[in-house]
């Protein structure tokens, strides 16, 4: 009972719907962990909290002309556009970081975040440190401003921005327009960054200690020091930056539980264009523009980094899944049709396919196989009851008589001596004794066939008995 039981358990239905019930009450009751929401896709399709399209929504609401291109950087791009390539999921080759820096030279503009070993971080010399769940404190930074047209001074442009400010009565305006009035207040110069790091350098304070002490001697704007902790990585420079090298974020990151000063979000000037570096380009994503304070530096970066004020901002689309890429079959028809090495596989191949249809080809038709049928079973039997016949085996076509008869009728334990069987069907029935007898007879001495004839009878009446 139990084996049944157990067997009946171990059934697969029973195993595989066991687990799949566990798998999904596991996925229902287990809690979520809350992942770090830095980590993710930063797609300006994505309205997750990791992605970026509050930021492209509010670009188009403040009057941008924001764009997706969905296909590879080629040929000759805009130099009239500012172009935003966020942690793409499929890294641009060379030659697209080629084409997008040639862009940025004739004066477009780029904002990119500087993954380790791509090509685009060894082309502008920077790069990403390794990400810090934790995140870094912000001890310093300025706010970026537009870039002034070629005609228009930086006395006009800062008059135009005294002007506005005093003009606008809107509370979202006043909370932007004051992050850029106030720049002169809260601005960090590069000689008073560099005295940070160097008295960071002398002291053996933890890190949080060191920022309270490098923020009460800089003047950082509320707007950049709300980004505390909410940047998870620094920038490290393979070679020195230009002087004209504007930082917007500086943090106290921990390299091998040493602290040290670090730019978080730069920009450089390249050629005629400017280029916008984040470290963690998690700073612009949907979850950080919840807070008030956190909304004001992505439009910034933009405004920085722009060609003017119409110019068309392009997010890249290509580089996170979108737009047609490569397929395996066009890989391998480039590599059969535009290479030596596979022009000659070709060859081989087709050559071998005409010699597998030259064997393979019969001029004749081919001779039909010749086919051996088995007897039936009662071609069996007739085969058998001729050779007893001719032999006079009577004794032994007894003994097969009364074996199927008890194969027919007998009990679970099929073997021992017919003998004994019948005799004990003789004293069950004692009506079919004289059958009995002459069934055990024949198979002890040969008998004539008139009396194996009789035998047949015999077999009948004890089956009609058994039966009843």
């Amino acid at each position: 009972m139990a084996d049944r039981l157990l067997d009946r358990l171990l059934r697969p239905k029973v195993v595989f719907g066991t687990l799949a019930a566990i798998i999904v009450l596991a996925s229902l009751l287990v809690p979520n962990d809350n992942a770090d929401e830095a980590s993710g896709t930063l797609s300006s399709l994505s309205y997750e909290r990791s992605g970026v399209r509050g930021w492209y929504e509010g670009a188009q609401r403040l009057g941008w002309k924001v764009k997706r291109r969905e296909e590879r950087f080629h040929g000759t791009l805009s130099d009239s556009a500012l172009y935003v390539v966020l942690a793409p999921e499929i890294e641009p080759t060379a030659s697209e970081v080629g084409v997008l820096l040639a862009a940025v030279r004739r004066g477009a503009g780029l904002i990119v975040s500087a993954e380790k070993r791509s090509p685009l971080a060894d082309s502008l010399h920077l790069f990403s440190d390794d990400f810090q769940y934790g995140g870094y404190p912000v001890v310093a930074g300025r706010m970026p401003t537009p870039r002034p047209p070629a005609e228009i001074t930086m006395e006009d442009v800062a008059a135009m921005d005294s002007a506005a400010d005093r003009a606008s009565t809107d509370d979202s305006a006043a909370v932007a327009d004051s992050a850029s009035t106030d720049e002169d207040e809260y601005e960090t110069t590069q000689e008073e960054v560099q005295s940070f790091d160097s008295a960071v350098s002398r002291s053996q304070r933890t890190r949080d200690s060191l920022a309270d002490v490098v923020r009460r001697r800089s003047r950082v704007a509320p707007a950049l020091a709300a980004y505390s902790y909410h940047v998870h990585a620094a920038l490290s420079a393979t070679r020195p930056l230009p002087r004209d090298t504007s930082t917007f974020l500086t943090v106290i990151a921990v390299s091998r539980l040493v602290p040290a000063v670090k730019p978080a979000a730069i920009g450089l000037p390249l050629g005629a264009g400017r280029v916008v570096v984040l470290a963690d380009p998690g700073i612009v994503r949907n979850a950080l523009l919840d807070e008030h304070d956190l909304v004001v530096l992505p439009q910034r970066f933009l405004e920085w980094a722009a060609p003017g004020a119409g110019a068309p901002v392009v997010f890249d689309e290509y580089h996170h899944g979108m737009g047609r890429h490569g397929s395996m079959s066009a890989a391998i028809g480039r590599a059969l049709a535009d290479t030596n090495v596979g022009r000659a596989g070709l060859q081989v191949m087709l050559a071998g396919l005409v010699l597998l249809i030259a064997l393979g080809a019969r001029p004749i038709s081919p001779r039909p196989h010749m086919r051996l049928e088995r007897r039936s079973p009662l071609e069996h039997v007739g085969a058998l009851s001729r050779a007893y016949m001719q032999k006079g085996a009577t004794r032994l076509a007894a003994r097969r008589l009364v074996h199927g008869l008890r194969r027919r009728h007998g009990t679970v334990a099929r073997s021992g001596d017919d003998e004994v069987w019948l005799r004990r069907i003789a004293e069950r029935h004692p009506a079919l004794r004289p059958s009995v007898e002459r069934l055990v007879a024949a198979t002890k001495l040969p008998v004539s066939p008139r009396d194996f004839t009789m035998l047949a009878d015999d077999i009948d009446t004890i089956e009609r008995t058994l039966r009843t």
